[in-house]
């Protein structure tokens, strides 16, 4: 039962955080490229030119941002970070940017803030939460601007992800749904990632010619059926107990 929320798990980190830098490049280009015309500058009141420039920086800044959480998802050392940097310390590099590429982390794991209403609000990038959407966007941008590139400028170049490393990111989404005992864990999203994990053992089974894939596909399909069926029977008793 695929969903939006789910389609991050068909891409790695990497593709992922690189899809994000890109969305963010783009943003800082159109933005940039507002400003080129100069038939408004009239209309501009004193000191707003510079203002529109500052927060320019700033967007420049969040792009860094991403760079070096892409960067990080590529292996790339702290040290070789610090030296693009501007030939900082290693130490200097970590301490800048390393709540972000925390933050970057848990939010893979925990895509909305946690809140008490019945809206629940982003927390992980647009991009990596919708990769694929995002990805199509970015491809069809490069081709209205005219830039160098087919019609999968952006998403060709990310790297693949196996159906083994899929499986891998699944198992650790669903370990992840029991990391603090205290919660309880949320049965929807559970049956979900068991309906994918099934799936792609599935895939496991027939591509690589292993029946025990079939049989542990079979299992986490079962279990998936079990989890909906007494989410239904709860919620048919608590309608009835009302």
């Amino acid at each position: 039962m695929e969903t939006n929320e789910d389609d991050r798990y068909s891409y790695s980190t990497t593709a992922l955080a690189r899809l994000v830098f890109s969305e963010e490049l783009r943003d800082l280009a159109d933005h940039a490229g507002s400003l080129v015309p100069t038939v408004s500058d009239a209309s501009w009141h004193p000191g707003e030119i510079v203002d529109a420039a500052r927060r320019l920086v700033e967007q420049a800044q969040d792009v860094l941002t991403r760079a070096v959480i892409y960067e990080r998802e590529r292996s790339s050392s702290w040290d070789r970070i610090g030296e693009n940097l501007g030939d900082i310390s290693r130490q200097s590099a970590h301490a800048r940017y390393s709540d972000d590429v925390t933050e970057w982390k848990e939010a893979l794991h925990e895509p909305f803030y946690e809140q008490d209403g019945p809206l629940r609000n982003l927390r992980l990038p647009h991009a990596a939460f919708r990769p694929t959407e995002t990805g199509r966007r970015l491809d069809a941008w490069v081709l209205e601007r005219g830039l160098e590139g087919d019609a999968h400028t952006v998403t060709g170049g990310l790297p693949e992800l196996s159906i083994t490393a899929e499986l891998t990111q699944v198992l650790d989404a669903l370990a992840h749904l029991y990391r603090n005992p205290f919660d309880r864990v949320d049965d929807t999203k559970r049956a979900r990632l068991l309906d994918r994990k099934a799936a792609l053992l599935d895939r496991i089974a027939t591509e690589q010619n292993r029946p025990e894939a079939a049989q542990q596909a079979a299992e986490a399909r079962a279990l998936a059926a079990e989890l909906r069926a007494d989410k239904d029977g709860r919620h048919l008793r608590a309608v009835t107990d009302e």
